[in-house]
């Protein structure tokens, strides 16, 4: 036994031993993280390795691969093509044993995932999106889903996910809004820690991303640079980061942009002074998919080679997706001198010593039956929950919950769009596996004796109005109307097609088809539905028969018209596979609406970048007012709640709140401060914490926080930590806005 196959010696040790008897060829090739889907083809039920894989590994055998089990529109993977539960620990196998025992030294292979809102794989469970997560403000709903993400990658034999995604939305034209939980750095750092507890709790590695400011974009651009000072930087963006990292992260990807000039990917100040020295990270960077050949676009270098080494020696140790070009880069960078073979040893030793961490050199054939773990009912029930739990009633002048009524118009291009309902980085489904908002109102609408009539109205996108007439047919003879609008995040279609399997597989539509108007490279100049959705919206209104609007989108729309004229207003973001059954419920009074919103909801694009939390409360327009539409924690419930009793202790806060309604329900108890004093400007209001508390009808409740000392202290232009001095005061309520203070000395 040689010493680092002795499993009693240290990860370290290990990890010496090792890399001392590996020659260059292998050394990279623990830096090159290759493209699973590309790694294969299917032929019937059998997987093979395809000619670009096996020539890759004749040279360099790869260290790192991940999304094999990737399918959506962008991989063009789906049924017919991919690895379905039944297949997937076979396949996944079938790579580890190639390279184990292909590797001189038996080295085996460590494999990530995408995984934002769920495993992205065929048949596994589909969660909200990222924002819509933040909606439900729950921790222990995220801690829940965590556990259910790593079930299903562990079943797999996945060693690790590309999430949770931790950028902090500050611009809602920024395309990947969807991906992220919140505009405010404690609530998102508080879901880290949950979400990264549930998940570490199943032995998968969480992959923090993208570092660092990807959520601070110039002009919402994707890519765009983030002007953001170190003050700033360290108080918000990287917030999540740091504690994620003191959570127990040992992966994180980083990003495209850079920060004040800074492209983070090639920068020794970020990767190293900043996220090893300072925030303690011991674990390894992988980039963002073509990060390092972006180094070339941003004019840090003018060639491939020298991408690689910048980055390499900046603190980035492995690529996303490069391949030959990666692997060949940094051969050159060596033969060039531009990096070491101790560079080389500082990057493919952080890979080793994570797998030593994780036992793979014990056991690299890991994973159980996908079958019965992917999908199960206990992850179904929980895919609900959270389903229910992030919708977010925005206005109810009292006709819901419905009663008395006996039929309903359900109308709009979301209403039963399968696809539309999931958001980006999602597989596609099944016939019959997602539950559409008419298929969830029908199913209840059944047991109600309620008649329940269709039309699709129009598209996200096109301007055709041909459908206008079925429309306000059904609308005039309906009791109320269900107006489903909203965005698209997908290229797939809203219809399906047969393949060789007879699975149904969404189509894809050609960019000229497309109704994509969010998700990860489509962001947005407007903010006003797409198409002719109001124009539907407003014939709509005119027929006299009630309107409530249920939208279903990626990122917050200019929501003013739709306030002012419908009945209600039921915010579902993307919901999620159940969300079409959690917004029936919903609707007819089975389930007592608590999401609130986890962004501030604009008036106007000229108010933009909109957050509560800015340093100075700020002054109106000459035009227009500068508040939001709604504030950031609003919400709505079927009951009411008033708060009193607000105090400090000197470590937790609490207040008394009480259901003053006549039906049970939750409220999201929301605290806040204001430091009075501090050399440096803090935000005017700062979330402190909350908790997402069930009351029954006239009762009370008392709720602690105990706020994080990141919350309350601050940061510095340096990094450093200071802890409050002088008077702070501390806020409570349902959202940023309505609150009751009390002051506290420090």
């Amino acid at each position: 036994m040689l010493p680092y196959q002795d499993a009693r010696r240290t990860p370290e040790e290990r990890t010496e031993d090792l890399l001392s008897r590996m020659t260059v060829e292998e050394k990279i090739g623990q830096l090159v993280k290759m493209d699973g889907f590309r790694s294969y083809s299917r032929q019937g039920d059998e997987f093979c390795f395809t000619e670009r894989f096996a020539k890759f590994s004749e040279k360099w055998i790869p260290g790192t691969m991940s999304v094999i089990l990737r399918a959506d529109w962008w991989t063009q993977i789906n049924w017919d093509n991919g690895i379905p539960p039944e297949k997937m620990r076979e396949a996944v196998q079938k790579f580890q044993k190639f390279v184990y025992e292909n590797s001189r030294l038996h080295i085996p292979l460590y494999i990530m995932e995408e995984a934002s809102h769920g495993l992205m794989a065929l048949g596994s469970t589909v969660f909200p999106t990222g924002i819509g997560l933040g909606a439900m403000w729950d921790c222990g709903m995220m801690k829940k889903i965590g556990h259910v993400v790593g079930k299903e990658c562990a079943a797999a034999g996945v060693q690790a996910t590309h999430g949770p995604v931790l950028d902090v939305i500050r611009d809602i034209r920024w395309s990947r809004c969807e991906e992220n939980y919140s505009e405010d750095p404690e609530q998102t750092s508080l879901y880290a820690e949950s979400y990264l507890a549930g998940l570490q709790a199943e032995g998968i590695v969480p992959t923090l991303k993208h570092f660092c400011g990807h959520g601070s974009p110039e002009g919402g651009h994707n890519h765009g640079p983030a002007h953001a000072g170190p003050v700033e930087l360290y108080n918000c963006q990287l917030r999540p980061f740091r504690r994620g990292i003191a959570a127990g992260a040992r992966s994180l990807m980083s990003s495209y942009n850079a920060v004040d000039g800074e492209a983070v990917t090639g920068s020794y100040y970020y990767l190293t002074e900043v996220l090893r020295q300072q925030m303690g990270f011991d674990g390894f960077v992988v980039s963002d998919r073509g990060a390092i050949p972006r180094l070339t676009y941003q004019r840090i270098c003018r060639t491939y080679t020298e991408a690689s080494a910048i980055a390499l020696k900046a603190g980035c140790d492995v690529d996303n997706g490069g391949w030959e070009n990666q692997a060949e880069s940094l051969t050159d960078a060596l033969k060039q001198g531009l990096i070491t073979e101790h560079d080389l040893d500082i990057a493919a030793g952080r890979v080793l010593k994570l797998k030593f961490q994780l036992g793979l050199f014990e056991n690299p054939y890991p994973g159980s039956d996908p079958v019965k773990i992917l999908r199960s009912e206990e992850h179904r029930k929980i895919a609900l929950e959270a389903s229910r739990k992030c919708l977010t009633l925005l206005k109810n002048d009292g006709i819901l919950p419905l009663r008395n009524v006996r039929k309903i118009a359900v109308i709009g291009p979301n209403a039963d769009n399968v696809m539309n309902q999931l958001g980006d980085y999602t597989a596609p489904q099944l016939a019959g596996s997602i539950s559409t908002v008419l298929s969830g109102i029908s199913e209840i609408a059944r047991k109600e004796n309620v008649e329940i009539l269709y039309a699709h109205g129009c598209s996200i996108r096109k301007n055709d109005r041909s459908g206008f007439e079925e429309a306000l047919q059904i609308a005039e003879n309906a009791d109320v109307i269900l107006f489903v609008p909203g965005g698209s995040s997908t290229k797939y279609g809203s219809g399906t097609k047969r393949t060789s399997t007879g699975a149904a597989v969404a189509e894809i539509l050609s960019p000229e088809e497309s109704e994509k108007e969010s998700g990860e490279g489509t962001d947005r100049a407007t903010l006003n539905f797409s198409g002719v959705q109001l124009e539907l919206f407003r014939e709509l209104c005119r027929t006299k028969t009630p309107v409530v609007t249920v939208p279903i989108l990626g990122r917050p729309l200019i929501m003013t018209e739709l306030l002012e004229r419908s009945a209600a207003v039921l915010l579902a973001w993307y919901p999620g596979e159940a969300g079409g059954i959690a917004i029936a419920e919903t609707l007819f009074g089975k389930y007592n609406p608590a999401g609130r919103l986890p962004v501030s909801l604009p008036r106007s694009e000229g108010q933009l970048p909109l957050y509560y939390n800015v340093l100075e409360e700020r002054p109106d327009y000459v035009d227009l007012t500068s508040a939001p539409l709604l504030p950031f924690g609003y919400g709505l419930s079927y009951t009411s709640f008033s708060y009193s009793g607000l105090a400090w202790d000197g470590k937790t806060l609490s207040v008394e709140v009480s259901n003053t309604g006549i039906s049970d329900g939750e409220e999201v108890v929301q605290f806040y401060l204001t430091a009075m004093k501090a050399p440096v400007q803090r935000p005017h209001l700062e979330l402190a914490g909350f908790c997402r508390i069930f009351i029954p009808a006239g009762k009370k409740r008392r709720v602690e926080c105990v706020p994080s000392p990141d919350s309350v202290g601050y940061y510095d232009r340096h990094g450093i930590f200071h802890a409050p001095e002088g008077e702070v005061i501390f806020h409570a309520g349902g959202n940023s806005q309505d609150l009751i203070s009390i002051t506290a000395s420090f």
